[in-house]
């Protein structure tokens, strides 16, 4: 698989972006030709859901967002493809931070199903043992892939806020259950994001065999991928290679990848 397009890029427009003064789309898009990329997406998180009440940190990034970054975008010209996404958000099982009908009015959506760090917001596990955190996952996994909304599901799998655990919650899982799961994904024609959060570091304690396995699950599943850096900074963006090792240790070609890009 070429390594040539990154789906998961923020701007200045998401809260938590790390650079508000700089990361324009222009300069995102800049930086995305002179790594040479085909391809990248601009995945702002936003909300959209009328029938749901957004949190404080949710609320100014409404929909707006894709009507700025669009805007910013026109006279920009540019060899890389540019789409325009979003990151939308599941709070619990069948409640999601964006409608059927706006998803519609974007490129694609990456559906964020294992925000746990938002503990007043995401619904929590029953209990706190990595195997009440697998059951949780799962469910939300399973939620959102089945949901007629996402294009793809990134940072699959990684329970934010809890990835002291992330090695024994997936090891709690059997692989017909993850089988069964990324079977419903491909089913729905959801792809899996690979990214640069599944690179352990100081902050990431877990073992890169972890998303390793479930990864190659989903492959025999018939899952198609993406990849992402998550980006909030420009550092963060011209991370994208770090995926190589990754791509390499599950042999994927360019037919696995999500063929919009």
């Amino acid at each position: 698989m070429r390594i040539d397009c990154d789906l998961h890029i923020h701007s200045y427009l998401s809260a938590c972006s790390n650079e508000k003064d700089t990361r324009t789309p222009g300069a995102i898009v800049s930086l995305a030709e002179e790594m040479g990329l085909r391809a990248m997406g601009f995945a702002d998180h936003l909300w959209t859901n009328p029938n749901l009440a957004p949190s404080e940190w949710y609320r100014p990034q409404d929909e707006s967002q894709i009507s700025r970054i669009r805007n910013e975008l026109e006279g920009i010209c540019s060899k890389v493809r540019v789409l325009v996404g979003c990151e939308a958000e599941t709070i619990a099982p069948g409640k999601f931070g964006i409608t059927r009908a706006f998803a519609d009015q974007l490129d694609f959506v990456l559906l964020a199903c294992s925000h746990f760090h938002q503990k007043e917001f995401v619904e929590q596990p029953d209990g706190d043992s990595p195997q009440e955190l697998g059951k949780h996952i799962m469910k939300f996994f399973r939620s959102a892939v089945s949901s007629g909304l996402a294009t793809s599901i990134p940072h699959p799998l990684i329970p934010c806020g809890s990835l002291d655990k992330f090695d024994e919650a997936i090891a709690s899982l059997s692989d017909a259950e993850l089988q069964d799961a990324f079977g419903l994904a491909q089913s729905h024609r959801v792809a899996l994001e690979i990214t640069v959060g599944f690179i352990p570091n100081e902050k990431r304690p877990f073992s890169i065999e972890t998303p390793i396995r479930f990864l190659s699950l989903a492959k025999q599943a018939g899952c198609k991928f993406t990849l992402g850096t998550d980006a909030h900074s420009f550092k963060q963006q011209k991370r994208l290679q770090e995926l190589r090792p990754l791509v390499e240790a599950l042999q994927l070609t360019d037919e696995d990848e999500w063929c919009a890009v």
